[in-house]
């Protein structure tokens, strides 16, 4: 009897050990931003200086099937400070280096806006709700959860340094709304993106571009989104110029908006240090669903600088400056504007 269950337990630690070697393979990734922030706003508010503290721990799950078929998932069980689960969809890259990403698979057309250099750090003064300038080339390009987004290989078409993407996410059973307080939802989305990198002369050159079009469940509204971007990159040795540029329609919450965004930065690495500096221009007109375009606009501008210095390996400490100017309707909202600074580090694994 004792060989017996010498021998059941040896026949279900190997099932055991089995079971677990066929599991998929799991590596993870994360870091912690601490530093100080200070802000100085243009109102009589008084100035302030505050701890600042983001974490993120995300972990990646992939396996390969026996035909060479790469899939992928994962979660953040921490992003930035937020204590909740955040899931990706479903990642399915084939032998020819093309992918398909299923759920949560986001914008075709915010995969190809161009990184332009800015002002790293945390620093920066709240702006008001009220004011709905844009806030990056991406903005306005969303997309419902159930969707798809395919992604060209390398060199596709046969074009060096060429790729690209197009997506479509579709939920109409959001319902649909009325009234000008009404908040509008988004249905169905489409979009295209495409990057080209060449060189010249002792220069790599990057150029993206984008196009996004999404309908909206309000029967209110008289436009849905359409929104397109573009910019370019420049790396000449160790100096990054950029410049990038938005514009179009979009819907938020209960307001429907025309609008642009632009920004312009440089990046330069000198051994461990990165000096960047970087300012932008946004502005939009916003009215009530089912309004024309007919107010003043709203604008936010800024313009920063930070420098990077690497401490040891993963360890990054930072020191950054950025100065912003809000205006709602054409009026200056002093408790928006005015500078602030970061210092702090960045660690990761």
């Amino acid at each position: 009897m004792k060989k017996e269950l010498l021998l059941a337990t040896a026949l279900a630690t190997t099932v055991g050990v089995a079971g677990i070697a066929e599991g998929a393979s799991v590596s993870y990734s994360g870091h912690t931003r601490v530093g100080v922030e200070g802000e100085n706003p243009d109102s009589t508010d008084s100035d302030t200086v505050a701890a600042s503290q983001q974490n993120n721990f995300a972990v990646s799950i992939s396996e390969t099937t026996d035909g060479g078929v790469k899939i992928a998932t994962g979660f953040s069980l921490t992003d930035e400070g937020g204590a909740e689960s955040d899931p990706s969809g479903l990642t399915l890259t084939f032998t020819d280096g093309s992918s398909l990403q299923l759920v949560e698979a986001g914008s075709a057309s915010g995969a190809h806006d161009v990184s332009v250099p800015g002002a790293g750090g945390e620093q920066g003064i709240a702006n008001t709700t009220a004011n709905q300038s844009p806030g990056g080339l991406d903005s306005g390009a969303g997309a419902d959860a159930v969707g798809f987004d395919y992604a060209t290989a390398a060199d596709a078409f046969g074009i060096d340094g060429f790729s690209a993407n197009v997506s479509a996410s579709f939920n109409s059973d959001v319902g649909t709304t009325s009234g000008a307080a009404a908040t509008a939802t988004l249905e169905n989305s489409y979009a295209v993106g495409v990057t080209y990198v060449t060189t010249a002369g002792d220069s790599t050159v990057t150029v993206g571009a984008g196009f996004s079009q999404a309908d909206y469940n309000s029967v209110t509204a008289t436009k849905d989104g359409q929104v397109y971007h573009m910019g370019a990159t420049v790396v000449t040795g160790d100096l990054t110029v950029g410049a990038g540029y938005m514009d179009g329609d979009w819907l938020s919450e209960a307001r429907q908006n025309t609008g642009s965004f632009s920004s312009v930065g440089a990046k330069y690495v000198s051994g461990d240090i990165t000096f960047n500096v970087g300012m932008t221009a946004a502005d939009a007109k916003d009215e009530a669903l089912g309004t024309a375009a007919t107010s003043i606009e709203d604008s936010y501008d800024t313009v920063g600088a930070s420098v990077d210095y690497v401490i040891a390996s993963g360890v990054t400490g930072t020191v950054g400056f950025t100065n912003a100017e809000s205006r709602d309707e054409g009026i200056d909202i002093n408790s928006a504007s005015g500078s602030s600074w970061y210092i702090g580090a960045l660690v990761s694994f």
